[in-house]
Order: structure tokens, then C-alpha cells, then sequence
């Protein structure tokens, strides 16, 4: 969850705004925009809820723990208005495009609602509520996500920031609800993402430049008619500035060898791909509409490893999806052992209305599902412990997120192959101060299960 984190020098005139963003990555890029257009448009983002004129909640519904916790949130708030501690309590995003009218009639106590491409609507909609007047902004069927340059706020640390390069989903996994909420494929014009990530660098400072999307290995094919990936990670990272550009979200079926080439031969891409497989049992990939098999994602995983040396490969799966037998997990646990990926995230299935499997025969019940995934999650522990051993006793290039508030000598950063907030982190020591955003080589001196140790060497 992140919270507005931006102020500027008190104005009175000007009402101020904060914003709770929940989910992932992207919805983060949609709370900036929001808090820009805010900001442009005569709000003045504040870090605290509590004292705001307004607050916003940038919701998340992918599945069911997300969305508990988009109405904790939102009930927190309007407790909050209830007390007098703010005017007024605005919800956006996922949670109200996919319940859309029950939700306003569940939520009497809230003042206004945008669904998620409202972008050019919520500083109107902060108006009118402000003003005493309940206004949602909401269309049935989403539009193309922003255009152009869209103003952003910061929530991320200044030295990374995200890039959300498309909206929507060509793909209909048989789990998923995106498509419904999120709408078709949009890809954003290659000429404008550049200029934003250039922007980011300029402004910001920014040194890494992190690729987000639905599905990221479709961009391009609605606005150019094939997937263009390749080529916008290339040209990002040959002119955008940043010292590393890294890509997540790939469905495996979009990596094409003009992609695995890209990640090969630009020095700024970093060697490491977010590429979820959900699963590795023939017929659960094809009750889930994977559109893909576990000989086919072999194949790829090794044409990655043979011909990007070194890559970092980040996956996630599921267990518990209906009609998942004993020995479809056990195939699951056998292929990860076998390619054994050096990040990998774990989902327990989640029954989600909307969703092609919602209604299938076959749920596994919860018990199972949950020992399913402490199975994995140990094997997967055992693979991380012996992949972070290798790196012992080499240097390699850390960027710095932060300083130990209670150690000037201790710092925490990442290599290529760890991204924010979802891998693991290097403790690294070193006899002069260290700044976010600065790359240093450090030796690795020691490694745990998920995270490293190291050491900058004197000059």
C-alpha cells in the first residue's frame, strides 16, 4: 500500500488531496496520475489522511484478499470522515469498475467514485464532492487508458519509478476477471513512452525504468498490429538515460526470440524477466487457457538461460485451481525443482465471480489448497537458499535504495536481479556514506534464504 508522500509549502487557499494506493505496480502508475492531475489542476497533495480536505482510495479487486482489503481501507476512511477528520472520501480504480452500481448503493457514506480510466475526471469529480454534491464518474466499458504525457506525483523512491506501457488483456485465463475490469489491450504510442521515461530520468533522477502492463509481451499488437516489446525495451533502453530498464509481466508465450535477443544485447536491460506460468501440468494449463504447454515453457526457459547467461528468470504460479489432482501439484513441484527459477511468487486459487472457472464442479477445498502451497513455497525456499550461494565471493553491481537509520556503515540495496518490493535485498557494508540511486560494485560475503550480504571494498 503506498500513501500520497509529496507537500509543498501550505497554501490555504489550495485543498489538500492524499491517496491510498492498493494493489500492484500499475495501479501505483494510476495513483500518480491521479495525484498529478490533482496537483495540476489547484490540489495540494499532503502525506496524512487524517486533516486532508480529500481523500482517495485507489482500489485494487484482482482477487478476494484484495478486495478485503480495498473495503478495510475504505471503511477506515470514512470513519475518519465521520469523526470530522476530513471532508470528504473518493473511490477509484478496480474495486468500482468491477461492482460498479452495488458498490455506490453498498457505500452510502462515500462522496464519489471514478472508475479506471478516469484520469481526466477526477479533479472534476474532487470539485463537485468538496462542494457537497455525490459525483461518479464510471462507463460501463473502459476507454483507452491516458495519452500523451500524464502528470505523475511520486510514491515511489526518486532513484526507480514504473512505466505502465498498455491497459487491458488479449489473453481470457480462464482465473482471471482483468479483461472484464481492465477492458481490451490499449498500448500506449512507443514515441510517448519514451518521452515520459526520459522525462522520469530528467526530473526525477530516476536510474531504473521498471516495464509494467497487463501483459506486457502484447504490447503494440492493437495499436501496430504485432507485438512491439522488443523494440520499445530496446529503444528504452538505448536513449531513455536510465542505468538499468527492467520488464515484468510477460506472458511466456510472448517471448520471442527478438525479445530474448533484446535482453542479450542491450547493456541497460537488465538480464532478469518477470514471465508467470501459473502452473506446469498439461491439463491444468489448459483448464486455466494458459494456451501454452509444459514442454513449451521448458523450451523456452531454456532458450533464455542459453542465450542470456546469467539471467534472473521471476515466475508465479498457482495452486489450488479446480481439478488440480495430487498428481498434477506433484508435476508442478517436479518441474520447478528441475528448472528451479530464481524468483518465484505463490497464489492459492481464488473463486473469482466473473471468471470462466467461477462456476466449475471440481473447487479444491481450502485445506488442501493452503497444504499445497506450503509445500511448494518450502521447495521453492530450499531452490532460493542454493541459487543465492552461488553468488558468494563474486562483485557485482548494487543499486541503493536506502540507508540503515541506525547504522552509517550499513546500506540496503538490489542487483539486476531483484526488483522492488517483490524480491530480495542486499545488505551492503561500506566505509563511506552510500546514496539512493547510486550503483556500487560490492562483494558478496554471505547469503540467507532470499537476501544477500555484502561489502563495498575501500578505494
Amino acid at each position: 500500500m503506498a500513501v500520497s508522500c509529496v507537500t509543498t509549502p501550505s497554501d490555504s487557499l489550495q485543498p489538500t488531496v492524499s491517496l491510498i494506493s492498493l494493489g500492484c505496480p500499475r495501479t501505483l502508475v494510476d495513483s500518480e496520475v491521479y495525484l498529478g492531475r490533482l496537483k495540476q489542476h489547484g490540489f495540494r497533495p499532503v502525506e496524512q489522511v487524517e486533516g486532508s480536505d480529500v481523500a482517495v482510495i485507489n482500489t485494487c479487486s484482482f482477487i478476494q484478499e484484495s478486495i478485503q482489503e480495498s473495503i478495510d481501507a475504505i471503511l477506515d476512511v470514512v470513519e475518519l470522515k465521520r469523526r470530522g477528520k476530513l471532508k470528504a472520501v473518493i473511490v477509484a480504480g478496480c474495486l468500482v469498475q468491477r461492482f460498479k452500481e452495488n458498490l455506490i448503493k453498498e457505500l452510502p457514506e462515500v462522496d464519489g467514485f471514478v472508475g479506471v480510466d478516469g484520469f481526466g475526471q477526477i479533479e472534476r469529480v474532487a470539485r463537485r464532492v468538496l462542494a457537497g454534491k455525490r459525483r461518479t464518474w464510471l462507463r460501463f466499458r473502459p476507454a483507452s487508458m491516458y495519452q500523451g504525457l500524464p502528470p505523475r506525483v511520486a510514491l515511489t523512491d526518486g532513484h526507480y519509478a514504473y512505466l505502465k506501457i498498455s491497459e487491458g488483456c488479449l489473453k481470457g485465463c480462464s482465473f482471471c476477471v482483468i479483461p472484464k475490469i481492465k477492458g481490451p489491450l490499449s498500448s500506449r504510442p512507443i514515441e510517448e513512452l519514451l518521452d515520459e521515461a526520459r522525462r522520469l530520468v530528467a526530473e526525477r533522477g530516476v536510474q531504473e525504468l521498471i516495464v509494467v502492463g497487463q501483459d506486457t509481451s502484447d504490447y503494440g499488437v492493437d495499436r501496430y498490429g504485432r507485438p512491439r516489446i522488443a523494440q520499445l525495451l530496446a529503444d528504452l533502453g538505448r536513449s531513455s538515460g536510465a542505468a538499468w530498464v527492467r520488464l515484468l509481466y510477460c506472458h511466456p508465450r510472448g517471448v520471442t526470440p527478438e525479445l530474448i535477443e533484446t535482453i542479450r544485447d542491450v547493456p541497460t536491460v537488465c538480464k532478469y524477466l518477470d514471465m508467470a506460468i501459473e502452473h506446469a501440468d498439461d491439463e491444468v494449463l489448459n483448464r486455466m487457457n494458459r494456451g501454452i504447454t509444459q514442454a513449451r515453457l521448458l523450451e523456452t526457459i531454456e532458450a533464455l538461460r542459453r542465450q542470456v547467461p546469467g539471467i534472473a528468470l521471476r515466475t508465479s504460479v498457482i495452486v489450488g485451481f479446480p481439478g488440480e489432482t495430487e498428481e498434477a501439484f506433484e508435476r508442478l513441484c517436479q518441474f520447478l525443482q528441475r528448472v528451479r527459477f530464481e524468483r518465484l511468487g505463490a497464489f492459492r486459487y481464488s473463486n473469482e465471480e466473473g471468471s470462466a472457472a467461477f462456476r466449475s464442479a471440481d473447487q479444491i477445498p481450502v485445506p488442501i489448497a493452503q497444504d499445497r502451497y506450503d509445500r511448494l513455497m518450502r521447495l521453492q525456499q530450499a531452490i532460493a537458499k542454493d541459487v543465492n550461494q552461488q553468488w558468494l565471493g563474486r562483485t557485482l553491481e548494487v543499486l541503493i535504495d536506502e540507508a540503515d537509520p541506525a547504522d552509517p556503515t550499513l546500506f540496503v540495496g538490489r542487483t539486476y536481479a531483484d526488483c522492488p518490493e517483490v524480491d530480495g535485498t542486499v545488505y551492503v557494508t561500506s566505509p563511506r556514506p552510500l546514496h539512493p540511486g547510486e550503483l556500487v560494485p560490492a562483494r558478496i560475503t554471505d547469503t540467507y534464504e532470499y537476501d544477500l550480504v555484502a561489502s563495498v571494498e575501500s578505494a
